[in-house]
């Protein structure tokens, strides 16, 4: 009985009862005109039996943009004060809506104003949920299954020698969609995760909204029925955008399109359902991580920034926030990698960045598929391209660094310090702690690595 797993869950909502400034946007001001689809935050208990006592992990899973780093330290240490969860075996993670609020002081203002007195109330909200969650725990057992969804494509395009925001299709993407189901001994469905990996950036518009990943969620739920939650993982979508292209370009969609989205994934998801799964042992809960340092190349000086902290736009808003906070000038970053093990088959790899496509490939290889990476968790720290990537340029690798108040884009070393770091934790052939990966596994990826070498 000891590697028996208990499960417990919850809903919450943690819409803004007021309007606040939307995350996500630079182009848009004020506070949110309307409620387009409400958020809400699904929590998933996870408790063991072990050596006389418990063993338990958390996963939230909440319908933000990211978590920021400062309401992630305070309920980490508010869950291990009350409930007795290492940090380590806790994940925050956000599907990363840029249709909701900001949830960090840390950046510069034109990716969104944080409203501290929201941030109280979100706190709460996801406290009550563990409550609720603690209160329905039961036995449950796992199952597995894929399947495969095309809404989203390669968002960096050589054009003219210059690195676009332009649709490629010819760039890396996962299509993969991972399924996984919570059953009770009693043959109902607890919960479901499903995996995927696309910015939720159909529309702009300044309305609160759950966007595609909110419709998939609910349409599982309703499927489901009987109290059953779904929750979206997100994947490394740093470089993947939802496929709304006319003449060659990008366009922002309505509703409607967010809706159509949704609806095609929800529809893989219910037929992955819908087939015979594959059951996974029983594992013991377990966790640990590991923090990388990622060198930045040369900083501006201080006459530099000086210069620069009078002009309009990012510019201005990037040096004055370096000037005002000198400690930010420093040469490195520290990436937060954490693994959480569930069942035999399934685990999580969390990172606390915007993270591009071809690392997630580097992890789903490095483990034959069974160590699912999110990235979006546990805090932000900017978007983490690849060294080819950060040779070429372009929004993700240097463009994007001003937006999260980065001193300047990542030097090309961090991608085998990352690749490193997550080997660390998962095992140097990917297969140490969790079984050996099929060559059937690894090849059936529908994911081009441009970058990413194994090592």
């Amino acid at each position: 009985m000891g590697r028996v797993i208990r499960l417990g869950t919850a809903k919450v909502d943690i819409t803004p009862a007021y309007p606040v400034a939307l995350a996500g946007f630079a182009h848009r001001t004020g506070c949110f005109e309307g409620i387009s689809r409400r958020l809400y935050a699904r929590i998933w208990f996870f408790e063991q039996p072990a050596d006389g006592g418990v063993r338990r992990a958390l996963i939230v899973q909440a319908d933000l943009i990211w978590w920021g780093a400062e309401i992630v330290r305070k309920l980490k240490r508010i869950l291990l004060e009350k409930w007795g969860f290492d940090p380590a075996s806790v994940i925050l993670h956000a599907s990363h809506t840029h249709s909701g609020p900001q949830t960090t002081g840390m950046f510069t203002l034109s990716l969104g104003k944080p409203d501290w007195d929201y941030l109280k109330q979100l706190e709460l909200n996801v406290l009550d949920g563990v409550s609720e969650a603690q209160s329905n725990l039961e036995s449950v057992r796992v199952h597995k299954g894929a399947g495969a969804c095309r809404i989203g494509v390669h968002r960096r395009k050589r054009v003219e020698g210059v690195i676009k925001m332009a649709p490629n299709p010819d760039g890396p993407m996962d299509t993969e969609v991972t399924v996984i189901r919570f059953q009770t001994d009693a043959g109902a469905a607890k919960g479901v995760f499903f995996h995927y990996t696309c910015h939720p950036t159909v529309t702009a518009d300044n309305l609160i909204s759950s966007e595609f990943p909110g419709v998939a969620m609910e349409t599982v739920e309703e499927a489901l029925a009987g109290g059953a939650i779904a929750s979206y993982l997100q994947g490394c979508c740093g470089d993947i955008r939802p496929a709304l292209v006319r003449d060659d370009d990008f366009y922002r969609g309505s509703d409607q399109d967010v809706e159509r989205l949704g609806g095609a994934l929800s529809d893989e998801v219910l037929r992955v359902l819908g087939r015979p799964m594959k059951p996974l042992a029983p594992f013991e809960l377990a966790w640990r991580s590991d923090t990388v340092r990622l060198p930045l190349q040369p900083m501006p000086d201080r006459d530099e920034l000086e210069m620069l902290k009078h002009k309009q736009g990012i510019m201005g808003q990037w040096s004055t926030l370096l000037l005002d906070e000198p400690s930010r000038l420093c040469d490195f970053v520290p990436l937060e990698l954490s693994v959480l093990h569930i069942a035999d088959g399934l685990s999580f790899l969390a990172i606390d960045g915007e993270v591009v496509t071809e690392y997630g490939d580097f992890v789903k290889n490095r483990s034959g598929g069974r160590i699912l990476p999110i990235a979006y968790s546990n805090g932000m720290i900017g978007y983490i391209p690849t060294a080819r990537q950060v040779s070429e340029g372009g929004y993700e690798a240097k463009e994007s660094a001003r937006y999260f108040g980065l001193p300047a884009p990542f030097d090309t070393s961090l991608e085998k310090l990352i690749c490193n770091g997550i080997l660390r934790l998962i095992g140097k052939d990917g297969q140490d702690e969790y079984g050996s990966a099929s060559r059937k596994e690894r090849s059936r990826r529908s994911v081009k690595s441009q970058s990413i070498r194994e090592s």
